[in-house]
């Protein structure tokens, strides 16, 4: 009869064996600087331990590689080495508050916000101000536009970099809303709609005129901290930028050296 004491045993045995059939070290040097990884890399990879493994046993070792740490995805079926790391920038109570008001003035419209503060702090040259991004479903911008400018200042529709320049308070936050591009990836953070970090930036990338203060050595800064302190996942960022018919631009600009 199997005893609690004995099963105990049995499951720290199995987790040592299973363990053991992961290979980490061998895997993390092999794989050094290597980058994406490819599931036909990983299934090479344990064939070479055992030429009759299974394409489900490998994803299940994809699986616990990714939730211990050792690997990431960086898209759909491609990875890299390192452990899984998620953009979730600081929500301000304003910010919040703001979201939550226009969802409850339209409660049936898409609507993301965000703010130029999240990328700040990877560029080399801090902004004085920042803008807040509001953007909604196509065709309601105008009704938008004209209930915020009720209850706030500073509140521009669509605005070009010479409008801005123009009108705008730079002593005060500016709040820009614009047309929210069609299954663009978005993400909850306290129950509000803000962008994925692929989305933000695609969106420096293509719109210069917005974005002109974020441009130059500055976003190229941007580009290299999001890369080094978040998990990029390469088919969202490059099927956003595909909507945006801005494709091969956004990847020479990211993924120089790769093939899409």
């Amino acid at each position: 009869m199997l005893t609690k004491y004995s099963f105990c045993i049995f499951a720290t045995n199995s987790n040592i064996i299973s363990t053991t059939k992961l290979h980490i070290d061998t895997l993390k040097s092999e794989f050094n600087n290597i980058a994406p990884i490819s599931v036909n890399d990983i299934f090479s990879f344990y064939q070479k331990y055992d030429s009759k493994v299974r394409k489900t046993t490998i994803n299940w070792r994809i699986n616990r590689l990714v939730n211990e740490g050792i690997i990431q995805r960086i898209g759909r079926g491609i990875y890299k080495l390192g452990k899984q790391k998620n953009f979730t920038p600081v929500l301000s109570e304003e910010h919040q508050n703001l979201y939550l008001k226009l969802k409850e003035e339209f409660p049936f419209l898409d609507i993301s916000i965000w703010s130029t503060k999240w990328v700040a702090q990877w560029m080399l040259h801090i902004p004085s101000n920042y803008e807040t991004i509001i953007e909604v479903e196509k065709g309601a911008e105008e009704n938008v536009f004209y209930f915020l400018s009720e209850i706030k200042n500073n509140v521009f529709l669509n605005p070009s970099n010479d409008v801005l320049d123009k009108y705008a308070n730079r002593n005060e936050p500016i709040i820009i809303i614009k047309n929210l591009i069609t299954d663009a990836p978005l993400q909850d953070i306290k129950q509000v709609k803000v962008p994925s970090l692929e989305k933000i930036l695609v969106d420096l990338i293509v719109d210069t005129e917005l974005y002109s203060a974020f441009q130059g050595r500055d976003l190229e800064s941007i580009i290299e901290n999001a890369f080094q302190y978040n998990t990029i996942k390469k088919d969202t960022l490059l099927r956003y930028a595909n909507r945006r018919r801005k494709k091969p631009l956004v990847n020479e600009r990211i993924y120089k050296n790769e093939k899409i």
